[in-house]
């Protein structure tokens, strides 16, 4: 169930690091053993759909040697599709003062540091440092998104699919974000169940919000996980940070709501196409 808390190989094999002085563009490459998902072997290209083959060979034992023991996920624009729902509850809130709104796709850069940070961007600039404002729009945001958050979010096509085949692979599980606790918990187990994640954890007030550390090194605890063993996995140069900051390494999916270009240049070790990739990638 879930945790709450309270309130030497072959060169083209390696995984892509962060270098300060050489620029990289990760790249997941399927070695000769795993069929490729376009049909030959070996090829070093992106796969286009969710490579069934890839998956099912990835299916080894509980002794198998796997490249990371556990992996913990962001939410929003991870595993979870979110942006409408919360561009919705941004545009009520801003139609409830007359301020402008906004079309969903500039939420993509609204989102990511958390609700509190959320507010403050779609407010009006006239209305920075009024903090009796900021507290009423705060709450009839979290009012109105507690009520319709599940109007139109889903998860990512293959994302089931891939945590139940990393599960089966013995990899822990867990979720760690920047929305509000009391929200993350209940769209975990709406969507994905009360057993897949060991540990969920949401923004609370007793830790700084990610990228900080303290919090990401509390999941670990949580976890009995060593960084070096575990991967971060999230959409944005906030999911990046997070991992580096902890001493992880740090996963960027490119089906998420900021898109390659900012995950590459905030040092991504990983870009994952697909659900597919993650699985390679912890594989290893």
């Amino acid at each position: 169930s879930i945790a709450k808390t309270r309130p030497a190989a072959h060169p083209r094999d390696r995984k892509r690091t962060r270098s300060a002085n050489i620029p990289t563009r990760p790249m997941v490459w399927l070695p000769k053993q795993y069929p490729s998902c376009r049909g030959g072997q070996g090829e070093r290209r992106r796969p286009a759909v969710p490579c069934t083959a890839l998956r099912d060979a990835l299916q080894i034992t509980h002794g198998g040697t796997m490249e990371f023991k556990h992996v913990i996920f962001d939410l929003d624009g991870t595993i979870l599709d979110t942006l409408e729902d919360l561009a919705l509850a941004g545009n009520h809130t801003c139609e409830l003062h007359g301020w402008p709104t906004f079309a969903v796709d500039q939420y993509r850069y609204k989102v990511g540091n958390g609700m509190l940070k959320l507010v403050e961007r779609f407010m009006p600039a006239e209305y920075a440092g009024d903090g009796m404002m900021f507290q009423t729009a705060l709450a009839e945001f979290r009012s109105y998104y507690g009520e319709h958050k599940e109007d139109h979010t889903a998860p990512y096509p293959g994302i089931i699919d891939m945590l139940d085949a990393m599960r089966e692979a013995g990899i822990t599980l867990a979720v760690l974000t920047n929305k509000d606790h009391a929200a993350a918990v209940p769209l975990i187990e709406r969507y994905f169940g009360p057993d897949r994640f060991a540990v969920v954890q949401g923004r609370i007030d007793a830790y700084p919000p990610k990228p900080a550390a303290p919090v990401t090194l509390h999941v670990l605890e949580q976890l009995g996980a060593d960084p070096s063993s575990t991967l971060y996995v999230g959409d944005s140069n906030v999911d990046i940070q997070c991992g580096h900051n902890a001493g992880m390494r740090a996963a960027g999916v490119a089906w998420g709501f900021r898109g390659t270009e900012e995950l590459e240049r905030e040092g991504a070790d990983f870009i994952a196409h697909t659900p597919d990739d993650l699985l390679h990638i912890v594989q290893g």
